[in-house]
């Protein structure tokens, strides 16, 4: 059996969608406040255990007759709130998941990390899998929090889990478009007039899922993978979206500068404004920088082939508009 954490989540859900179609048996750890929609039509396939994993005992029942663990549950956020939260559940619910997976012998774990993890350096041309975390102002509060979870993997590995990560980029899918990486498609969508000067790194969610259950079916431990198709610039992304909605592309460019002076003026007059749309410091410093990763050791050991951007965009694009 495969215990899946997080699964009603954009990445979780898709992945529970695939093994289910696999035939293989999930159990889903779950909370009482979680939303099960994403899941409603093969929620009768599923072994729906209710916990949490900051709560150890929850967990020890959760990982009875388990053999392998896709460990996807965690806070996303880019905001100023909600730090304590974001390093709770992120670091010790990560901590936990390890401890107890040692504890019962489990035959692998998948670890659902990000590029953000890796660390940003801008001094090189391309990160990779070895790149060295190097603390700076391009590593936000959401990417320090997943190097510290990834750190307790690395332990875990150390005391004989046999466990992988993989680090993938932002996760283009159809979504409930007022959470995760779907929002950019609805602020599109409802006429963004701005954009970053910066690029980004994107994939498709349907990537990451081929990507975690090829790790899952092979013999590959204490090794982590960065998973990302593309890299292009904001304005290249946000204009794919607007012709995919066949909307009007955002047109004024946004520099770090005049962002960073329009950020401390909303700061000072609508606080609430920036919390609701989770505008920082951090956003927009990261935005407006170029950086790139590379994606040759997944594709190299799997001789795998990843989604042409322009088609994950219109996919995402064609579901949103048969479900608003």
């Amino acid at each position: 059996m495969i215990l899946i954490t997080g699964a009603t989540g954009l990445i979780g859900s898709f992945i529970t969608h695939k093994l289910i179609a696999e035939g293989e048996k999930i159990r889903i750890l779950t909370r009482k406040t979680s939303n099960l929609q994403p899941l409603s039509n093969i929620i009768s396939q599923i072994d729906v255990f209710e916990g949490d994993i900051l709560d150890i005992p929850s967990l020890e029942k959760a990982y009875e007759g388990v053999d392998q663990i896709i460990h996807c549950a965690a806070v996303v956020s880019f905001g100023d709130v909600g730090i304590d939260r974001l390093f709770k559940v992120n670091v010790e619910g990560t901590k936990n998941v390890v401890n107890v997976a040692l504890d019962h012998k489990i035959a692998k774990l998948i670890y659902l990390s990000s590029i953000a993890a890796i660390g940003r350096d801008p001094k090189l041309d391309s990160i990779d899998e070895n790149t060295l975390w190097v603390e700076s102002d391009f590593n936000s509060m959401y990417a320090k929090s997943k190097y510290a979870a990834e750190l307790e993997v690395w332990r875990g590995i150390e005391e004989g889990l046999c466990a992988a990560i993989v680090n993938p980029s932002i996760v283009l899918g159809p979504s409930n478009w007022n959470k995760s990486s779907t929002k950019i498609f609805k602020n599109v969508y409802q006429g963004m007039v701005f954009y970053p000067s910066g690029y980004t790194n994107l994939v498709d969610v349907r990537d990451v899922v081929d990507a975690i259950c090829l790790l899952r079916k092979s013999n590959i431990a204490g090794e982590r993978y960065i998973i990302s198709g593309h890299s292009t610039s904001y304005h290249d992304f946000f204009t794919q979206i607007a012709a995919g909605f066949g909307k009007k592309p955002p047109f004024i460019k946004l520099s770090k500068g005049f962002a960073l002076l329009a950020y401390f003026i909303l700061r000072i007059f609508a606080p609430f404004y920036l919390q609701k749309r989770f505008i920082n410091r951090e956003t927009i410093v990261i935005s407006s920088q170029d950086f790139h990763y590379s994606n040759q050791k997944f594709k190299k050991a799997f001789d795998f082939t990843y989604r042409p951007l322009h088609e994950s965009i219109a996919w995402v694009c064609n579901c949103i508009e048969r479900t608003t």
